[in-house]
């Protein structure tokens, strides 16, 4: 087993993971508004990491696998750059939601909103990616052209892809805790685990009782929650990141369905150097998520008395970092907001 490759398998599973949460934060704003506060609570402190992950992970590949990039860029170079553009939406539309003042014409949920659809298509986009790459659908096999046609055709491509969202929405009742007809927790998210486990058998990708393990612990969350209401936002990040991780091993080394991705790992001193790179980065970039994450719920603790109930449409319009982040350090949205609640009481 190849340390290198080992390595970017890890990082991989972290962008993917980050990205499963962030699919859970999306379907949460389209399906219940009353989520929202609770989502940008945990939004808010990681949807900048997932792009420097997502950097992160592309610039140690490049290292890694310097001949296979102009194969990849060959053939999936407008999905990419459209990620890329979106990426770039993404950020706007969720940075706008948050400093949005009282007399704008958008509300921070509609905005929120907008975000979610972005972040849907930025998401079915690298799954695509990736489930090409991983198996080799929708490539010839000189990996000269890619057939839209053939990929979108194939239905265990698309149960792949439709089984993956089923599991997030299925689960974002757990992360967040969405009583909102939580029946529909354990039903998505068993009938995604079904697709999506049914499909990358049928794509040619291995599977064992590891596999249907995990499948197991997923179902079980949600049917736990949906019978107790109660819910660890922890086990839905080590499962994502397990399962990920598992789909990768599972295949290791295997790229474009039957090409072994070791001939065309980088056997140089740049390699080494990238490695070593990559371990010191991850670990300080690990470091300063841990160390925002404690930082953002600071305030949390010491205004704890604050009542963050539904807000009214004059309310909504009052940024999302202004009531989360810095309530007391803005003093226009900070009065603005607490004018608003003594009205209402």
């Amino acid at each position: 087993m190849n340390t290198y490759i080992t390595i970017n398998y890890v990082l991989l599973a972290i962008v993917f993971t980050f990205l499963f949460v962030e699919g859970m934060s999306a379907i949460s704003f389209i399906y219940d508004r009353k989520s929202l506060p609770k989502v940008k609570k945990y939004l808010d402190p990681v949807w900048g990491i997932v792009g420097t992950f997502v950097v992160f992970f592309v610039v140690n590949t490049e290292v890694l696998y310097p001949s296979i990039m102009p194969a990849i860029d060959y053939l999936y170079v407008f999905p990419i750059l459209l990620a890329t553009l979106l990426f770039i939406g993404r950020n706007v539309f969720l940075v706008f939601s948050e400093y949005i003042w009282k007399d704008s014409k958008f509300s921070q949920l509609m905005l929120a909103r907008v975000y979610s659809l972005i972040t849907f298509i930025i998401i079915i986009i690298l799954l695509s990616i990736f489930i090409s790459i991983i198996s080799g659908v929708g490539t010839n096999a000189t990996l000269t052209g890619f057939s839209t046609s053939v990929f979108l055709s194939n239905p265990y491509v698309l149960g792949f892809i439709v089984g993956t969202l089923l599991i997030a929405f299925g689960l974002s009742f757990v992360f967040y805790k969405i009583e909102k007809m939580n029946v529909l927790s354990p039903i998505s998210t068993v009938l995604g685990l079904f697709l999506f486990v049914f499909s990358i058998s049928h794509l040619g990708l291995n599977v064992n009782y590891l596999t249907y393990i995990l499948a197991a612990a997923i179902a079980a969350v949600s049917i736990f929650y949906y019978m107790t209401g109660k819910a660890r936002r922890e086990i839905i990040f080590i499962v994502a990141f397990l399962s990920v991780i598992s789909i990768n091993f599972l295949n290791y080394g295997k790229v474009f369905g039957t090409q072994s991705l070791t001939s065309y790992l980088n056997n140089s001193a740049v390699a080494s150097a990238g490695i070593l790179v990559t371990i010191v980065g991850g670990f300080l970039l690990t470091a300063m998520l841990i160390f925002f994450l404690y930082m953002y719920k600071l305030p949390e603790k010491e205004n704890s008395s604050y009542d963050y109930e539904e807000s009214s449409d004059e309310d909504e319009k009052v940024g999302i970092a202004n009531l989360y982040i810095i309530p007391n350090n803005n003093k226009v949205n900070g009065k603005e907001h607490k004018a608003g609640k003594d009205r209402k009481r």
